[in-house]
Formats: structure tokens, C-alpha cells, sequence
């Protein structure tokens, strides 16, 4: 007799079955397509991010050959090209280079407007921006022009800023061209006293301050009476 009980429950979960693959086979069906479908897609989708990377790369270190062999401008206008085109790992890296090799090729107009559009754009980490600002802020050093580089560097340089020795170290630059002798004084003085800043820092800081107390009138540089 529960042999019969059996069978019956086998062919009524059958039926029930049967029914429900009528009525849900198909949507069964487009999921698995979906899902093979989509795997598939993914990865294809890594493979030309991987392509798209080898590329680029090679595009990159080819720019910088033509920049070992003095090629200036010709590796700057290979790394804005890929700055423009390349995948994201790839576009801040060639962006920064490519301003600098501007710079090299004897343009610092088109390099300081290469950094500034960086320390501009809000797409970029605030980190690189400000990072940009001080390549910029040294390259206008060699214009001569105090406000352009205070503008670019003075608010980076106080505070514990991860760029506040350099942005010390550019402005003091740009106090000392300019024969503010005092304002030098105080960036560099900074920067020595900075228990944080590193050995080049500091004796790059500790040769200016020398040359700000050679460059002082006697009375000034001993701190005595000049009567």
C-alpha cells in the first residue's frame, strides 16, 4: 500500500513540475542566457581594458624615450595625445610629464598652463592638484614673477600640508630673487625648523638661509646697533 503512496506523490510532484517549467521554463531559459551573455561581455570588457593598458604603456614609454633623446617636444606632444585618449591610470601620469616636457622643450608658458589646467581640474585628487600647483609655482620662478608664484604656492605653504616644504621652499626662492630678504628668511627658517622635512629640504634650506645672512647689511646680519 505505500508503495502506492509513493507513486502517486512521484507522479503528482512530476505534474507539478511540469506545470511549473511551462510556466517558468522560459524566463529560467533567458536567465541562464542572460548570465552566460553577461560573463561573456565582462570578459570581454577586461580583455580591452587590458589591451587599451598595453597600449597605452607602450605609448607612454615610447614618450619618454623621445624625451632621453632630447626630443622635448615631440615626447610632450606624444603624452598630451595620451593624456587625451589613454585609460585613466594613464591620463594624470601623462598630463604631469607631458608639462614638464613642455618646460624642457623650452616653453614654460605651455607648461605652467599644463599644471594649472590640472591644479584646476575638480576631477583630479585634491593631493595631484595641489601638486601641480607647486610644479607650477617653480617653473614660474624662472619668470621672475613673485605674485604668479605666490598665487600658485603662499596657501599651500602653511599649515601640515604634505606639499608645505616645497611650497615653502618656491616661495622662499621667489622672496629671495625678488630682494625680500626677509620674507626668504622666514620660508626657509620654516623648513629647518620642520622636524619632518627631509635631509634635501633641509640643506637646501640651511645654504639659503646662509646666503640671506651673506646678502644682509652688516648691522642687520649681526642684529647690532648701526649707530
Amino acid at each position: 500500500m505505500s508503495d502506492i503512496f509513493h507513486e502517486a506523490e512521484r507522479d503528482f510532484k512530476r505534474e507539478q513540475m511540469k506545470k511549473l517549467w511551462e510556466r517558468f521554463g522560459i524566463v529560467v531559459i533567458a536567465i541562464a542566457v542572460l548570465i552566460v551573455a553577461g560573463t561573456a561581455g565582462w570578459r570581454g570588457y577586461l580583455h580591452w581594458q587590458q589591451s587599451q593598458a598595453n597600449e597605452s604603456g607602450d605609448l607612454f614609454f615610447s614618450a619618454l624615450e623621445l624625451a632621453q633623446q632630447e626630443d622635448h617636444s615631440g615626447a610632450a606632444t606624444a603624452l598630451a595625445s595620451l593624456a587625451e585618449s589613454g585609460p585613466a591610470g594613464y591620463k594624470l601620469l601623462a598630463r604631469f610629464r607631458a608639462a614638464s616636457e613642455y618646460a624642457q622643450a623650452g616653453d614654460r608658458a605651455a607648461g605652467v598652463a599644463a599644471f594649472d589646467a590640472i591644479a584646476a581640474d575638480g576631477a583630479v585628487p585634491t593631493l595631484y592638484r595641489n601638486l601641480a600647483r607647486v610644479r607650477a609655482g617653480y617653473l614660474a620662478l624662472d619668470d621672475g614673477n613673485r605674485a604668479a608664484v605666490d598665487e600658485r604656492v603662499a596657501a599651500l605653504a602653511v599649515g601640515e600640508g604634505p606639499w608645505r616644504q616645497a611650497a615653502r621652499e618656491v616661495a622662499g626662492l621667489a622672496a629671495y630673487s625678488a630682494g625680500d630678504l626677509a620674507a626668504a628668511e622666514t620660508y626657509f627658517r620654516q623648513i629647518a625648523d620642520d622636524r619632518a622635512a627631509t635631509g634635501e629640504f633641509q640643506n637646501r634650506a640651511q645654504l639659503m638661509l646662509s646666503l640671506i645672512q651673506s646678502a644682509k647689511p652688516p648691522a642687520a646680519a649681526s642684529g647690532g646697533d648701526p649707530s
